[in-house]
């Protein structure tokens, strides 16, 4: 039997949490059950990944909701479902979700999978009545955390049994501790994408306050976002300049991460934070905000270390704590690497195709015979 052909979409490719999860199941999936297509609108380096390993990527030259493209986007949508044969549609992020959901569900034969990869309220305002009417609207709902399911379920009233959870996959070839060396000066770090919600102004004031607990100890941010320009100036405001670097984002995240002793995730808010994960793999101890999976993925004070969200005191304890102790500071490391191990690329593709073949039987189109 032929393999299923699946749609894959997201608003663009480059670096980011969604960008990655949809590139790494694209190129996961078994192709003897599933043939994956991407579309997106913007391009980036993961376009170029995935057209290598032969998997098809489309443009889809949307500008806005409310203009001539959106209408036709939607039919370049309907054109290539009913071209490519496509029997399931998978949006990755709100924005296309938005469009593609409702298109997918025009579509005789079709089944569409919606997604939820962070808390309602990061979704702009505008949007979020409209990405609940699609949710409803979608054949099932995937998000990465037990955490959002709950949320979901309790203030919005979505139907437990339409939600499937489906934890990030991690490259734990790529990433993990080969190459890491030791023994230099204390690197405290971070790396994301330079947000408000990420929070990284807490960081700059807790390393500011354990800054002296041991010399020659630094900071690296890696990233870029709206918030580089104030990050900087509240660095320079803290006497912290000749110490702390900022990295823009880099595609190479392995070999930046393996330079941080000491991972700090102060997120205000979070789905499950691929970059919790990455770190955990190249063995940094990581302390990290008790929010939206980070729970599910650290064991406090045995894998990392949860801190209250937005509690500047409670990082900075945790912070101090690992910095203090280097038994600690071992042991988190190690513990964390190897409890990654869990969430590998392979079982994480497993689960997707759980759910599609699952979405696909329970929308009436067997895989077998979609196959056919």
């Amino acid at each position: 039997m032929p393999p299923v052909d699946v749609l894959l979409m997201i608003y663009a490719l480059g670096d980011g949490g969604s960008e990655r999860q949809l590139a790494n199941t694209a190129l996961s999936l078994d192709r003897s059950r599933f043939n994956p297509h991407v579309a997106s609108v913007r391009e980036g380096f993961q376009a170029d990944a995935l057209r290598r390993a032969g998997i098809p990527v489309i443009h889809m030259p949307l500008r806005s909701f409310v203009s001539p493209s959106a209408v036709r986007v939607a039919r370049q949508i309907r054109s290539y479902i009913r071209e490519n044969r496509i029997r399931l549609v998978h949006p990755f992020d709100f924005t296309l979700g938005l469009l593609a959901i409702p298109v997918a569900k025009t579509c005789p034969g079709v089944a569409a999978l919606s997604s939820q990869r962070c808390y309602m309220d990061l979704v702009p305002r505008k949007y979020r009545r409209p990405l609940l009417v699609a949710h409803r609207l979608a054949d099932g709902l995937v998000v990465n955390s037990e955490e959002l399911r709950r949320d979901l379920v309790e203030r919005y009233s979505y139907p437990a049994s339409r939600i499937h959870v489906c934890h990030n996959g991690l490259d734990t070839e790529r990433f993990s501790a080969a190459g890491r060396k030791r023994g230099g000066d204390l690197v405290i770090g971070t790396a994301c994408v330079l947000r408000p919600e990420k929070n990284v102004g807490h960081l700059l004031e807790a390393f500011a306050r354990v800054r002296a607990m041991r010399p020659g100890m630094k900071l690296l941010i890696v990233g870029s976002g709206p918030e580089r320009e104030s990050l900087v100036a509240k660095s320079e405001a803290l006497g912290l300049a000749d110490i702390c670097t900022f990295q823009p984002t880099t595609a190479d995240v392995p070999a930046v991460i393996r330079e941080i002793d000491i991972f700090v995730h102060p997120s205000l808010t979070e789905g499950l934070p691929n970059a919790v994960m990455e770190a955990m793999a190249c063995e940094c101890a990581v302390v990290a905000s008790r929010v939206g999976g980070c729970p599910e993925l650290i064991e406090d004070g045995k894998t990392g270390l949860l801190t209250e969200p937005g509690d500047i005191e409670s990082l900075t304890a945790s912070l101090a704590s690992v910095v203090a102790n280097d038994q600690l500071r071992e042991s988190l490391a190690g513990a964390g690497a190897r409890s990654m191990q869990s969430f590998s690329l392979a079982r994480s593709a497993a689960r997707m195709q759980e759910i599609y073949e699952r979405v696909l039987t329970g929308s009436g189109l067997n895989p077998e015979a979609a196959r056919g």
